[in-house]
């Protein structure tokens, strides 16, 4: 295949904000305005770590832009647009390209956001796609080391239903007692993380410290914990769970797998007491579901997790490592 046909006929289409000058410089140029700080962040995901061979090439894409916009979305501020480098070998061919974008081009809407740039090249084997996601804003960002003693932990949405639905895959010959909906519903998961735009407002006027769930609960949580130097106490009761992950879990008991399985990219996010009451009626108002899962405890020189018995929650099996 020729790079620059690849460009012009699948990616430029895609490029259709002034910024990014239609592909036709080496460059993007953005006028971010009167806005004080320019946020970026970058994902790489990898055929065979992030996602599979066989996988449906409009879910690849979508899971690479939703992978990064949920880091902005859980730093409250809105996406503008995004670069992206995508090095592949010659087991891929144009309809997969075709495929590809346009799964980019549905998330484009979805989000409201352009490509601006990027690079195609081919690899010697494999699949390889980096984001670089772009946003800018006058209000900086929500960080993750400014929870305070007493202020409450929250999640958004569900947790453990992507992890499930990889173990699902992994053991298609096993279908743990479930019904074809419910492995159909956790395998999407998996494939198709849902971050949510409606989940920055309520970032921005509420939380003192956020960050995404990208390796498991309990293993962000930690992260968390660590950056604002104070153990969590969490209420391993209050997890909330999607229908068809609660019936694996009922089935089968092994919940290290949704606990720290990671790829949620859901937001966790803490948030003084006393916005309690305003920030569940703010929620219930723009529809989103937040569940408090327990409590931020005092300063630490050894900041750890807990659980409603006061036991240490520690690492897993099923903790995810990027380098193994």
């Amino acid at each position: 295949m020729d790079e620059k046909l690849i460009i012009k006929k699948y990616f430029k289409p895609l490029a259709s904000n002034r910024y990014s000058l239609h592909l036709k410089d080496d460059v993007a140029c953005i006028n971010v305005e009167d806005k004080k700080n320019i946020i970026a962040n970058q994902d790489s995901l990898v055929m065979g770590t992030h996602f599979f061979k066989s996988d449906d090439p409009t879910f690849i894409a979508k899971k690479s832009l939703r992978v990064n916009l949920s880091d902005l979305i859980s730093k409250g501020v809105t996406p503008y647009g995004y670069f992206m480098s995508i090095a592949m070998d010659n087991t891929i061919d144009e309809r997969w390209i075709q495929l590809f974008s346009k799964g980019l081009a549905e998330d484009q809407k979805k989000y409201n956001i352009s490509l601006f740039g990027g690079d195609t090249v081919s690899a010697p084997k494999g699949l390889f796609i980096t984001i670089n996601m772009i946003s800018a804003t006058n209000d900086g960002i929500i960080a993750r080391n400014g929870a305070s003693d007493g202020d409450n932990i929250y999640a958004t949405g569900s947790i453990g239903s992507s992890a499930i639905g990889l173990h699902l895959i992994k053991n298609k010959n096993d279908k743990f007692g479930l019904s074809q909906p419910d492995i159909k519903n956790l395998i999407r998961k998996y494939h198709l993380p849902n971050p949510r735009l409606k989940t920055i407002k309520l970032i921005k006027k509420f939380a003192s410290s956020s960050m995404d769930t990208t390796d498991g609960l309990f293993n962000d949580l930690l992260i968390l914990a660590e950056a604002s130097g104070r153990s969590f106490f969490i209420d391993k009761r209050s997890i909330p769970y999607s229908v068809s992950a609660k019936k694996f879990l009922s089935k089968n008991g092994d919940f290290d797998i949704a606990l720290y399985g990671g790829d949620d990219f859901e937001v966790i996010f803490t948030s003084p007491s006393s916005f309690e009451n305003k920030l569940l009626d703010y929620a219930k108002k723009i529809k989103l579901r937040i569940t408090k899962i327990g409590d931020v405890g005092g300063l630490s020189k050894n900041p750890r997790l807990f659980d409603h018995k006061h036991e240490e929650i520690k690492s897993s099996n099923y903790t995810f490592k990027h380098f193994k």
